[in-house]
């Protein structure tokens, strides 16, 4: 698929790549960052490869896209062992992935703003896509990353073109296509806590237009949290499986038809105890509780669960028309999901909260990308249908008594109650971008999107029968519409074709919704509990230059923005001290800060990146923060840690005419943050780094390699979340969410290529 149409202008050359694939065209080129060209399968090289992104929904040398952003290669990802997200997005600047050790609750936060996963009736503030489909709930998110060609990590509101709930930040996973060259790869992976990976890739070219790509990886690890009252959590065991056919009869049409599915079956969501709760100290329990917050051992009894079930197919049209290239992508996806946990955190069966979601969401995108002399755009539509059954319930066990007085065991059996929740979004949205070359160096850059967001809710709570701890409320229904533009605007200016700097203004707006997870949909003035859309304006001012003869490439930006109407939680216990979520527009935010990042040859045979973020992050207003009228005001945002570095080098060279040595060292660090908007002292989490490490050899001839790989090396215990224990089953606890132990093992890998 081969395209000659390559437009040069004036004084800027703008690398771009053949047509047809626009999403998929890592048949033209393996877009490479933080790893320069492995081609020349470990000769000493002289520059570092281009670095292609379609960022903006055309292909582009990541240097000419005014757009702070990370991408890591696939062949990156694979060089530092990653097998999920939380193995990588380290090294991303001011990106904060908090996956409180759950499936579930990923919490992507972007230059301090929260991608919130507890509430079903909130959007996640940062978008996160597939091969250009969209996400519509984080439970889909943390699956195994394996074959990939690349992932762009793009920071700050992306509203113009990815559109869907991207106010803070987007996230675009691109996996690999089938090509016109058979190919064959086995990874075999094992470690301590009887770690075990299996990951398959195979391309077969059927005919010349038509092949073939299917990968899959099994993982599977004990749990890092030993349990004596129940089984051992915190473990993985799941499988992922990938399937895409490509047919592209001329180099003018494509189609790509994919298809993925994943299912977990895990012990997960547990937490260590930091600070026990009085209530356990004396009788009818008389238990010590956790001695030892940092030992990872623990008494829980109904050990955490988490089950989850995904699918999705998309099928991906390109035609080349015109200067450009029309684009159609038509999706579908589901997923199943239960889970639970306790809220005592101890061997006595008190009390538990859990989950189950039902989702599946439709979407259909058409665009036109075309290329000319002075001016490049992009024209499109988009819809999204979603349709979710979820229900909150709790699980009352048969000590409770004990917490009121009663001896252990009073309830003769187990009771609970349960929110019965559907909701429904149907979005419609029509967008546009342009950049007009006005002179030789300045370049104008203009888009607009408009966007309408119907939003339905039923919601009815059944209670418990037992002991009135969970109420019944009837059935209320209600539905609500958002219809609001999101825009940007920039000026770029090229001071050679290995230099530039910009200037971007960019309006952004996530959907308001409702607060499905409330005991009440209705408050007491009869008006759904509901919030309304959150906008931020987004100044950012950024350069990105290429030098010393294309060895060092190096990116910096200065960003503020301004949060107006923000979407904030609230956890309010209610008359029977159990936990309320509460969402509502009660505050103001600002984040302002920096990121910069370094990508250098520094050696003929040694990669250096380095990845520094600093986001100051605070509510400028928050006034009635609880029911006591708290004022957050000048607080720092949850879960947003000032300080953020990512480190790598990276070496390899031959050693012998058969063998190719390979060594890689990494190091990330976050600062410190807090765990809720009242920046309570007890629930700030210390900052942390690790260091993690890969070595090996491979025999390029054979295509066999030998690696020993480690994360965590200097064993560091740290926090990932802390929060208090319930007013009325755990009253004074301190739970915290911790990290994961040093891990270690070896990887056994074969690759094998009939071009």
């Amino acid at each position: 698929m081969q395209s000659n149409n390559k437009t040069t202008r004036p004084h800027h050359t703008v690398r771009r790549l053949p047509i047809a694939n626009i999403a998929g065209f890592a048949l033209a080129v393996s877009a490479i960052h933080h790893v320069p060209a492995t081609a020349q399968e470990g000769a000493a090289k002289t520059a570092l490869e281009e670095i292609v992104v379609t960022a903006q929904k055309r292909t582009a040398n990541v240097l000419d896209v005014p757009i702070s952003m990370t991408v890591f290669s696939g062949t990156n990802l694979e060089n530092a062992a990653v097998s999920r997200m939380e193995d990588f997005i380290g090294l991303a600047p001011n990106v904060y992935v908090n996956f409180n050790d759950s499936i579930r609750a990923t919490a992507i936060s972007i230059r301090g703003i929260l991608s919130d996963p507890n509430n079903v009736g909130i959007d996640p503030a940062v978008g996160v896509y597939v091969d250009g489909v969209y996400m519509a709930r984080p439970t889909t998110v943390n699956v195994g990353m394996f074959d990939l060609q690349r992932v762009e990590v793009l920071r700050g509101p992306q509203g113009t073109i990815f559109g869907k709930n991207t106010i803070g930040g987007a996230i675009h996973f691109v996996s690999r296509v089938p090509s016109e060259d058979p190919e064959f790869s086995v990874t075999a992976r094992t470690g301590n806590l009887d770690y075990r990976l299996l990951q398959l890739v195979g391309n077969v070219p059927i005919s010349e237009t038509f092949s073939v790509r299917a990968s899959g990886q099994y993982e599977e690890r004990d749990g890092f949290l030993t349990n004596l009252a129940g089984p051992d959590n915190n473990d993985l065991d799941n499988v992922n499986f990938r399937v895409s056919a490509r047919y592209a009869p001329s180099d003018r049409f494509e189609v790509i038809l994919r298809a993925d599915t994943a299912r977990d079956r895990t012990n997960a969501g547990a937490n260590e105890i930091l600070v026990p709760s009085p209530v356990f100290a004396g009788p009818p329990f008389n238990s010590p509780q956790d001695v030892d917050p940092w030992d990872r051992v623990i008494k829980d009894a109904d050990s955490s669960v988490q089950d989850r079930d995904l699918f999705g197919t998309s099928l991906e049209l390109n035609w080349r028309l015109g200067a450009g290239t029309l684009t159609s992508i038509t999706a579908y996806r589901e997923f199943d999901w239960e889970n639970f946990q306790t809220s005592d955190k101890t061997e006595f069966a008190l009390f538990g909260t859990g989950i189950r979601e039902d989702e599946d969401q439709f979407s259909q995108e058409l665009r036109y990308a075309a290329e000319h002399d002075r001016l490049d755009y992009v024209v499109g539509a988009y819809y999204f249908d979603q349709g979710m059954d979820a229900e909150a319930f709790a699980r009352i066990g048969v000590d409770v008594f004990a917490l009121f007085g009663g001896p252990l065991g009073a309830l003769p059996a187990p009771d609970g109650g349960f929110i019965d929740i559907f909701t429904g979004n149907e979005s419609f949205a029509a967008f546009g971008q342009i950049d007009y070359l006005l002179t030789d160096n300045w370049t104008l850059t203009a888009g607009l999107r408009f966007t309408s967001e119907e939003k339905r809710i039923s919601h009815e709570l059944i209670g418990d029968s037992c002991c009135g701890f969970v109420p019944t409320v009837p059935l209320s229904e209600f539905e609500r519409t958002d219809e609001e533009p999101s825009y940007t605007a920039g000026l770029k200016y090229n001071f050679s074709d290995e230099a530039m700097a910009y200037l971007t203004y960019s309006r952004g707006f996530k959907a308001g919704g409702y607060n499905a997870f409330a005991f009440a949909l209705i408050q007491p003035d009869g008006t759904p509990a509901d919030f309304e859309p959150e906008f931020v304006d987004n100044l950012e001012l950024g350069a990105k230059v290429e030098f010393a003869d294309g060895r060092v490439q190096l990116s910096a930006a200065l960003f503020l923005m301004d949060y107006t109407d923000l979407q904030v939680n609230q956890l309010i216990p209610n008359t029977a001290g159990i936990i309320d979520f509460v969402t509502s527009n009660a505050a103001e935010a600002e984040s302002k800060g920096i990121e910069a990042e370094l990508l250098a040859l520094i050696a003929d045979h040694t990669t250096l990146q380095v990845g520094y973020g600093y986001t100051d992050a605070e509510y400028t207003s928050f006034p009635g923060a609880t029911p006591a009228g708290d004022d957050f005001s000048g607080n720092r945002l949850a879960q947003s840690p000032e300080h953020s570095l990512g480190l790598s080098v990276e070496y390899q060279r031959p050693i012998s005419d058969n063998w190719e040595f390979f060594a890689r060292g990494e190091a990330t660090h976050r600062s410190d943050r807090f765990s809720d908007p009242a920046n309570t002292p007890e629930f700030e989490a210390g900052a942390y780094t690790l260091v993690n490490g890969r070595l090996g050899w491979s025999n390029p001839g054979t295509g066999f390699g030998v690696y020993f790989w480690g994360r965590n090396l200097t064993d560091e215990d740290y926090a990932i979340q802390l929060g208090p224990g319930s007013g009325a089953f755990s009253p004074g606890a301190v739970f915290q969410s911790i990290g994961i132990e040093r891990t270690y093992g070896i990887e056994v890998t074969y690759d094998w290529s009939g071009r």
